[in-house]
């Protein structure tokens, strides 16, 4: 496979593609006025505890209070998700905050962002801090070693425990990750070192802070990116902006040496428009993606959950209908997994797939859709096919969707993607006019409106308006709107 990444950086925005042999599969927005805030530590204050939500809200000096939830407060429930039993390690644990019960209203706590903020709601956050480097993850206040579970051989997952228990500090968790496989102690010392510098430099900020204040701002998106992706599988990476590209060479010169000759400068013309990006964005950005074969998914957002309906649309097959409805999920499920992951879809999500009579294709259709999205980074977990046809999963939010990072809500229809239709709107007027000739003596009215409102009031011989009870004024001007310099003005009398 051969994988790529594209880092567009402009005056208003910094965009990340990240494509698998060409497709677009990742891409990461962030503009100076909406940065993600999720792994910032802050020195926050508890605002609210409530027992029977089972969390508390923490003033970490945004809008929105941070919602604390009592299961992320203390080191149980991380271990449980992260370490295999055998990987943990006795000892006592000196976190600041050990339980819920701990939890007091107006006192500092150190928490630390796990999901950006989301509508109405405020970020997510958790008392378990962690610090991630290149090779390593520090974790204060806590006592264990934690091997990526991804690194497969028994010998070598030996190997690094043995080195990370020689340079674990006392009163500190370490987590190995993936990409330290191949690394030297060496490499694993120096990434050490930069992780416990940056922890003393967050103690001393601690330490000056008033609450809420915040005393640690994880990476920007492209370094955080840099950080975790750029690994011995990307072929590329191409930058179009001179300074960032000398700042990538320079973090690839320190931490990863052999990976710097894959470091490219862009120089002329737009990366996303060459690379074939900006015509998949826009494709798959839409609320209609068709897939291989003539079907098609459509994607909706509501308030609750996502859904996703599969259609068989232009798919004329050759075989019986149970194989043809096979083959058109089949296909679905990979484009519906590679739009998860590009859209940064999160929460509970539900697809309705064709309806298949066959336990054993309902079967193959799940399985194949858990190969997919074993491609994600995020944690998810999809459920079988339910006697309805549908399959619920859920995905990991951590930041905002792309679909409303990259949209703004329409004024008009509010979300709802439907606008009240011209008879209604006309049927509106009707009534005001009606409500209005109560309550006033006037016999002169202007009405102001859009071009096919106009054009349907003036529907008919003689500017006749049908139905209306507009009798008894002396003079009604109707008026198109000027919605565009082209557009003229009509004045009619009735």
């Amino acid at each position: 496979m051969n994988k790529e990444i594209y880092i567009n950086d402009t005056a208003t925005e910094t965009r990340i593609a990240i494509t698998e042999d060409g497709n677009l599969v990742e891409l990461y927005i962030e503009t100076p006025d909406e940065k993600s805030c999720v792994g910032n530590i802050y020195n926050g204050l508890v605002e609210n505890v409530i027992p029977g939500m089972r969390a508390a809200f923490v003033d970490i000096g945004q809008k929105i209070n941070a919602f604390l939830p009592f299961s992320e407060v203390g080191h149980e429930g991380q271990l449980s998700t992260i370490l295999d039993a055998d990987e943990k390690e006795e000892g006592e644990i000196s976190a600041p905050v050990k339980s819920p019960e701990e939890l007091k209203t107006g006192d500092p706590i150190l928490v630390q962002v796990t999901k950006d903020s989301w509508g109405e709601k405020g970020p997510r956050v958790t008392t378990n801090i962690s610090l991630p480097g290149r090779f390593l993850v520090l974790v204060p206040y806590a006592n264990y070693i934690g091997i990526s579970k991804k690194i497969q051989s028994f010998n070598r997952r030996k190997e690094l425990k043995k080195i990370a228990r020689s340079i674990k500090p006392e009163g500190f968790g370490l987590i190995v990750r993936t990409v330290a496989e191949d690394k030297t102690d060496e490499e694993l010392k120096r990434d050490m070192d930069y992780l416990l510098n940056s922890w003393q430099e967050l103690q001393k900020n601690l330490k000056r802070s008033t609450p809420p204040a915040l005393i640690y701002r994880d990476m920007e998106i492209t370094s955080s990116v840099i950080r975790d992706l750029f690994t011995n599988e990307v072929s590329r990476v191409l930058v179009d902006n001179k300074q960032m590209f000398r700042k990538i060479q320079t973090y690839a010169r320190q931490v990863a040496p052999n990976l710097e000759d894959r470091i490219f400068f862009h120089k002329s013309g737009s990366i996303f428009e060459i690379h074939n990006i900006s015509k998949q964005l826009e494709r798959s950005l839409s609320r209609r993606i068709w897939i291989r074969g003539g079907g098609h998914i459509v994607i909706e957002h509501t308030e609750a959950l996502v859904s996703i309906d599969v259609n068989s649309g232009k798919f004329i097959g050759k075989k019986n209908q149970e194989s043809n409805n096979l083959r058109i999920n089949l296909e679905a499920a990979t484009e519906i997994a590679r739009q998860l992951r590009l859209r940064d879809i999160g929460g509970l999500i539900v697809i309705d797939f064709i309806d298949m009579e066959d336990r054993g294709n309902r079967k193959k259709l799940v399985d194949s859709f858990r190969r997919e999205l074993q491609k994600d980074r995020a944690k998810v977990s999809v459920s079988d096919v339910s006697d309805f046809g549908l399959v619920e999963m859920t995905r990991q939010r951590i930041r905002t969707s792309l679909f409303f990072s990259t949209s703004d809500e329409c004024p008009m229809c509010h979300g709802m993607g439907r606008i009240p239709s011209k008879d209604s709107v006309i049927s509106k007027i009707d009534n005001w006019i009606r409500r209005f000739r109560i309550h006033s003596k006037d016999k002169f009215i202007r009405i102001t409106v859009h071009p096919t409102i106009m054009a349907q009031l003036s529907h008919g011989s003689d500017w006749e308006f049908h139905g209306m009870n507009w009798v008894g004024w002396n003079q009604v001007d109707s008026r198109q709107s000027l919605v565009d310099s082209r557009l003229f003005r009509l004045n009619r009398l009735i």
